[in-house]
């Protein structure tokens, strides 16, 4: 798989946190994923980073426990969230993704704002929206990111996007739609967001 833009020219995975005391040196730019355990997280990150199982993919949903950091270029750092609503997940694990995540997105003063990945398919909830005001709550960006658009046709595509952006407030951006399995969006998503971030450091 190529990169999926010519401005990630090299991504090395630096380490698992599991909690606090765990993360890197805070002096570079980070943007962070969260998404629901199978929104298809792992997948988007794959494609953005330009490779096939980079970011693994959990055979357990829901119990992934760490952050995940990839460098990015050297200059900024991309960190994979553990996902949330995973209804089968045990109350223990929730309460440890809770506490490790928010410490982190309280905490961290080189986070540049968070990729909200959600299914296109899926009606937003109270808990996609709880994360989308969190986030604004704590003063961080959040980009709104509709994965999936595979599986719909364009029509669909145009009404879950309408439908999606009713729903978020008003004064953010427009979701992005992008597609990890046809590349869908991908570009875009990078050159918009990413690098940015990177070109700047």
């Amino acid at each position: 798989m190529p990169s999926a833009a010519a401005g990630i020219k090299k991504v090395e995975f630096i380490k698992s946190c599991y909690s606090l005391k765990d993360l890197p040196e805070d002096n570079l730019p980070e943007i962070a994923f969260a998404g629901r355990s199978n929104v298809g997280k792992s997948s988007l990150l794959n494609a953005i980073m330009g490779r096939k199982k980079l970011v693994k993919v959990s055979s357990r949903p829901g119990f992934t426990q760490s952050l995940n950091f990839f460098l990015v270029n050297g200059s900024a750092y991309l960190v994979d969230l553990p996902g949330y609503g995973y209804a089968k997940a045990p109350r223990n694990v929730i309460k440890r993704w809770q506490k490790l995540v928010e410490g982190y997105l309280s905490r961290r003063k080189s986070l540049k704002g968070v990729v909200c990945i959600f299914d296109i398919r899926r009606k937003l909830d109270d808990l996609d929206l709880n994360l989308v005001e969190y986030l604004l709550f704590m003063k961080l960006r959040p980009w709104v990111v509709l994965n999936k658009a595979d599986k719909l046709s364009g029509s669909k595509i145009a009404s879950k996007l309408r439908e999606t952006s009713i729903m978020l407030p008003r004064d953010l951006s427009e979701p992005l739609v992008v597609s990890s399995r046809t590349g869908k969006g991908v570009k875009e998503l990078v050159q918009t967001v990413i690098l940015p971030h990177i070109e700047k450091s």
